[in-house]
């Protein structure tokens, strides 16, 4: 019977190097955190997940596995009980507008240009490598200019050229496609009036703003990782595992599924001084472990 599910859906293949990571720490619910720690590279904390295949010399043997990565935790940074809230973004690239204009030949073509040498990846300067990828404005007090995105049509290496205004002797700079130019003319979308108010023309920035540039590969993430003490195994060899209470020194041992020793307390009483009558049990955890307690030694000597 068919169920009549569709979908089009396409699981994330993106490239480790275009992942920024970030994390916040936090020892427990009732404390407020706001320090952002980068985790970078981020190769260090993701690596990517290939096809099972019976044949290592088939085709498509070491494709990836769309959509699913593996997250580490190194102990020289996730090392402090508590919560830790990760934040896996898509890479964002810092750069300023360096003009604002049209092309040449295609005069109603309007979008903006940034220098090559601006971008962190090099593989970014080839013409439309930067299509489909997502413009963020910065205002002129550092913050961000919120709820305004662009996205970008097309991206091809240009050249200022000098022209003519309309009939007269006023000159301008445009832009002509060559790809041994230095510059990237970036059309954008939206960047054209509509036919409702044909004289309003998108905002696309501003010569000189700050922009940011992020690829549109895969959604965030975001995973809470919380760093216990005990585990639901622990609790529950606390509760039903083995253990040893040596009479003589008061000592409560318990182990783990190995018999290794995971946790000791002293038991002791404290009574009247006057009367001698018991008053308190305690059970205090030991700083220090007792290795004699161990748990085959123990139990061979009886």
């Amino acid at each position: 019977m068919a169920i009549g599910t569709y979908g089009i859906t396409r699981p994330a293949d993106v490239l480790i190097s275009d992942i920024e990571m970030y994390f916040n720490y936090t020892p427990d619910r009732y404390t407020n955190n706001t320090d952002i720690f980068p985790l970078t590279p981020t190769s260090d904390y993701l690596s990517e997940l290939n096809l099972p295949t019976t044949d290592p010399n088939a085709v498509g043997s070491e494709n990836i596995l769309e959509g699913l990565y593996n997250l580490t935790l190194p102990a020289a940074v996730f090392n402090q009980l508590g919560i830790y809230t990760i934040y896996i973004k898509p890479k964002m690239i810092n750069t300023v507008i360096v003009d604002c204009s049209v092309l040449s030949a295609l005069p109603t073509i309007k979008g903006i240009v940034i220098d090559i040498n601006s971008l962190t990846d090099p593989n970014l300067a080839a013409n439309n490598a930067l299509q489909g990828y997502r413009i963020e404005y910065i205002n002129a007090d550092g913050t961000k200019l919120r709820n305004t995105v662009r996205y970008v049509v097309t991206a091809n290496k240009v050249v200022p050229v000098s022209e003519n205004v309309g009939n007269t002797s006023q000159k301008a700079v445009r832009y002509r496609f060559d790809d041994s130019g230095t510059l990237l003319f970036l059309q954008l979308t939206p960047s054209s009036s509509s036919d409702v108010k044909p004289n309003a023309t998108p905002f696309i920035g501003n010569i000189g703003q700050t922009i940011l540039i992020s690829n549109t590969f895969f959604s965030p993430v975001v995973v809470e990782v919380s760093l216990v003490e005990n585990t639901i195994d622990t609790l529950s060899n606390f509760v039903a595992g083995e253990q040893v209470k040596d009479v003589e020194n008061g000592v409560l041992t318990y182990y783990d599924n190995n018999r290794v020793i995971t946790k000791q307390f002293n038991l002791f009483e404290i009574k009247d001084d006057v009367t001698d009558v018991p008053l308190y049990e305690v059970k205090e955890k030991r700083a220090n472990i007792d290795e004699t307690q161990n748990f085959d030694a123990v139990t061979n000597g009886l």
